[in-house]
């Protein structure tokens, strides 16, 4: 395997020694694919979707699967794991889905194996993943035919039985004097009965959306385990619906601050994603505009503030995928966004990289040469060639690019890092909507695993987290959608070497070293303390902070500001087992009242190590 990886790396271009930017390796790894004719209906080029996944369950090697479009095959591009792609979407069964656009991969049947969906300009299709490298049809049998036209599908299991659900974006016409009142094309959410059939459900779920949707979104805004949904209108409104547990949402777009214009004009929502950009333990989420890119920083009370312009994210082009990834391995998770233009508009047809540097963005795009001077539309990112950083395929209308990222070298000064995959039992199987904490030194990572994102596609499946210098974990907490929270304890990494965790709910935690497949287990849950939400939450001024210990032992709760400051420190001694409460008044070190906004509280009994966050609000 090490002879393999080698291999891989000199016919990616670049030798492990080598170079800080990003390489286009598209003609080596042939993954380039061909010209893209402009769609005949609109006279506009309107691009198709790409996602990520190891489909063939061949150890770490992800998989490239491509959405035709102007009458061109879909393409399946299987990784040989030798620095190329073969291109076997004919043999598998997966090349004919004739006016494709959106494509996603997840395991609707919970049997271990990644089946696709593609979104069409009527009708959608559902692949059932064989095993054995083919695919069945199983569109018909399923329910799942939607012939509107079909954009962004995102998948999550809303309802929380442990079946994964589909959520399909639909696209129409924009008002015009032609057709003053286009029909609308309303969005679809199918309900998974666990059977390998779906029920449509949109109007009772409450998310009948009919506006002009490119994409949406399933994330949990407000951390209370269910998946919320953000559907992306072109000319607005954009619309966020809270879940509201019960099998229903609610339509919370006014009061969570979400507007519909922006400098005036109406916002022409492309792609979108989410990630904790700032580390404040919440999810905050980019949207790419024809006009102005947005991104919503969460204000932790169901509010949420655009604040792109800001930070140095208010892109110059039109948007279409963007990503929330650590490119550089340093704990912050940096944002990638794809440009193209549309009807001759002027505007830049280069990517951008913006490098996150404690919450503010610089573009390196053009140093790292990752710009791609193309006209772009979908994008995917994952890790390619398994050398712990993420690499980026673009779709462009000339030909597609593979970025192989190389900004940090496989050396022994490298940046460390390591990748999460989830295995559900109660949940679905591959955990989807699974909420992962990750605690090294002073730094704390929230990532939620999203199914469906950028633009009409998806990432890769896998969770990865750059952990800058460290080379061991203090913490790993789980918060499956089942309501399962696993917390694991002081992950060490190998020296030099990075680290592949797959978890299991309610289980163990195994690693691979090497990119072979081979797994051994080597920690157990153990659980020896648990600390709680407090409440309430906000509160004003005062809270209790919950904790249990399943054996005596020393028990100290700190609590910090958002940038960091100790605030107050409570050593509590050596405790017996038992549920304990731990009463704050709201006052720092001196006595003095402190100020609303976020803080957190640091647990530590015996050797569990969590934070989590609350929130002060006047």
């Amino acid at each position: 395997m090490q002879y393999r990886l080698i291999v891989f790396l000199m016919l990616f271009g670049v030798s492990a020694a080598a170079a800080s930017t990003f390489t286009d390796v598209s003609l080596t790894a042939n993954v380039y694919q061909r010209e893209i004719p402009v769609d005949a209906e609109s006279g506009a080029w309107l691009g198709p979707g790409t996602a990520a996944v190891d489909y063939d369950n061949d150890g770490c090697w992800l998989d490239i699967f491509v959405v035709g479009d102007g009458g061109l095959p879909n393409a399946l591009y299987h990784n040989n794991g030798d620095g190329t792609f073969t291109d076997v979407a004919a043999k598998a069964g997966v090349a004919d889905t004739p006016r494709g656009r959106g494509c996603v991969w997840f395991d609707y049947n919970n049997d271990g194996w990644r089946d696709l969906y593609v979104t069409c300009a009527g009708p959608n299709y559902l692949y059932h993943n064989n095993r054995d490298g083919t695919f069945t049809d199983v569109t018909r049998q399923a329910g799942v035919g939607d012939e509107k036209h079909g954009t962004g599908p995102v998948i999550a299991d809303y309802d929380h039985d442990g079946w994964l659900d589909i959520y399909i974006a639909n696209w129409g016409r924009a008002p015009s004097l032609l057709n003053p009142n286009p029909a609308p094309k309303t969005n679809v959410l199918y309900r998974n009965r666990g059977n390998g059939t779906f029920e449509e459900v949109t109007q009772a779920a409450g998310v009948a959306d009919d506006g002009i949707a490119w994409g949406a979104i399933f994330f949990d805004y407000d951390n209370d385990t269910w998946a919320d949904l953000f559907v992306a209108n072109d000319h607005g409104p954009d619309k966020l619906y809270r879940n509201r547990g019960d099998g229903t949402f609610q339509d919370v777009s006014e009061q969570s601050g979400i507007v519909t214009q922006i400098n005036g004009k109406p916002t022409g929502a492309m792609g979108l994603c989410v990630g904790d950009y700032d580390n404040d333990a919440d999810l905050d989420f980019f949207i790419t505009n024809y006009d102005a890119d947005l991104l919503w920083r969460n204000n932790g009370d169901g509010t949420f503030t655009n604040v792109a312009e800001a930070v140095g994210v208010a892109n110059e082009g039109v948007g279409w995928y963007a990503s929330f990834v650590d490119y550089d391995n340093d704990g912050f998770r940096d944002l990638y966004v794809v440009n193209g233009d549309v009807d001759n508009s002027q505007k830049t047809n280069r990517n951008r990289l913006y490098h996150n540097q404690n919450g503010q963005f610089v573009d390196r795009a053009d140093a790292l040469n990752v710009t791609v001077d193309a006209v772009a539309r979908g994008a995917t990112a994952g890790d390619f060639d398994n050398d712990g950083d993420v690499d980026f395929y673009v779709v462009n209308n000339t030909s597609n690019t593979l970025l192989q990222n190389d900004v940090n070298p496989n050396t022994k000064s490298d940046r460390t890092w390591t990748k999460f995959r989830l295995r559900g039992t109660k949940s679905n199987r591959d955990g989807i909507g699974t909420r992962v904490t990750v605690v090294t030194d002073n730094l704390v990572q929230t990532q939620e695993l999203i199914c469906g994102t950028g633009f009409l596609g998806g990432d890769s499946l896998e969770l990865e987290f750059g952990l800058s210098s460290a080379y061991q974990i203090d913490s790993v907490t789980l918060e499956w959608p089942s309501g399962t929270v696993d917390t694991y304890h002081d992950l060490s990494l190998p020296r030099w070497n990075k680290t592949l965790f797959t978890f299991v709910e309610g289980g163990t935690v195994t690693v691979a070293v090497e990119p072979t497949g081979k797994q051994s287990t080597i920690w157990g849950k153990v659980k020896a303390a648990e600390v709680f939400q407090n409440y309430p939450n906000p509160f004003n001024p005062e809270t209790w902070i919950p904790y249990q210990l399943f054996e005596s032992t020393d028990v100290q709760i700190s609590i910090y500001s958002q940038n960091g400051e100790l605030i107050r420190d409570f050593n509590l001694g050596h405790q017996p087992h038992g549920e304990k409460v731990l009463y704050w008044d709201g006052k720092n070190r001196v006595g003095e009242t402190v100020a609303s906004g976020i803080y957190f509280y640091q647990f530590r009994a015996g050797n569990t190590h969590s934070v989590r966050k609350m929130w002060l609000m006047k």
